[in-house]
């Protein structure tokens, strides 16, 4: 089996640090922290004990060949995940006749207000040996200094002054998730695809409140009402998110850090994505 995981700093395995070398929550460090990541054994404590891994690691259990490929990374939007992953299809052969047979996909999509942005210069340049054109966008945006660049600085204040609201990014939301399921269907991809979280931006992860944040499904278009429910049930998680299942496994100090899952909160949703992969035959 090819298993590829998609997702942003969730699936990726932020904060998620040895405890015998980094004892204290990494983010709290000058800069977030997320150098440390980069530490031999911080990476490898990061790959054994996020839930993309530990999924690979119950597959492999049952006598499965299992090849992990991971297209996830920190910050990434919705924009992002279905870019990478369509981009990653169609590299592979799979868009084009390549037999699909053995491939298994693991969506898991970051909060809605998220965005990406291509610009037509690099945003970063030789200081930080960063050359990229893709941008992505959200509320933190606005505490960002983009490398200096004034221009965008002030792009981003007037796109969420202006142009930033729960109708266009649940519409967005909406139709991604439609759009994927519906091409991952058409090509005989199977696939899973849960909500890791909605980011209340103004509180801590403690709390969050989904009930609260999916109030915005309640106003959204006829259209868009149709789209969101011909989503299947099976292959889109909705009784949960990826946030409220581990809240009930645990205390808020025992699954997560500071804003992400814990190597515990992270094997609490590995054991659920198994458990609910295997009840519905998604395999």
């Amino acid at each position: 089996m090819r298993l590829v995981g998609c997702g942003d700093s969730w699936c990726w395995g932020a904060e998620l640090v040895d405890p015998a070398i980094d004892p204290e929550p990494i983010m709290n460090l000058p800069g977030g922290g997320f150098e440390r990541q980069s530490i031999p054994e911080n990476i490898e404590y990061r790959l054994k004990n996020r839930y993309i891994n530990r999924l690979a690691d119950m597959l492999y259990d049952e006598g499965r060949h299992v090849e992990l490929i991971d297209l996830s990374d920190p910050s990434l939007s919705n924009d992002s995940i279905t870019r990478r992953l369509i981009e990653w299809l169609s590299t592979e052969g799979y868009l084009t006749g390549r037999d699909t047979a053995d491939l298994f996909i693991s969506i898991g999509w970051t909060s809605p207000e998220r965005r990406e942005f291509y610009t037509r210069k690099p945003w970063r340049h030789s200081d930080t040996g960063f050359d990229d054109h893709y941008i992505p966008f959200g509320p933190w945006s606005m505490d960002q200094d983009h490398e200096g660049d004034e221009d965008l600085n002030k792009f981003f204040r007037l796109y969420f002054d202006k142009f930033w609201s729960e109708s266009e990014f649940i519409h967005r939301h909406i139709n991604q998730v439609w759009q994927m399921s519906k091409i991952l269907e058409m090509y005989n991809i199977k696939f899973v695809m849960h909500q890791a979280f909605y980011h209340h931006h103004e509180k801590m992860i403690y709390q969050w409140d989904d009930e609260e944040y999916e109030k915005n499904f309640n106003k959204i278009t006829p259209g868009d009402k149709t789209l969101w429910e011909a989503i299947d049930n099976k292959s889109f998680i909705r009784d949960t998110t990826a946030w409220q299942h581990m809240l009930t496994k645990g205390t808020a100090e025992e699954v997560f850090i500071i804003f992400h899952p814990s190597a515990e909160g992270h094997k609490h949703w590995a054991e659920y994505l198994y458990k609910h992969c295997n009840e519905r035959g998604l395999w």
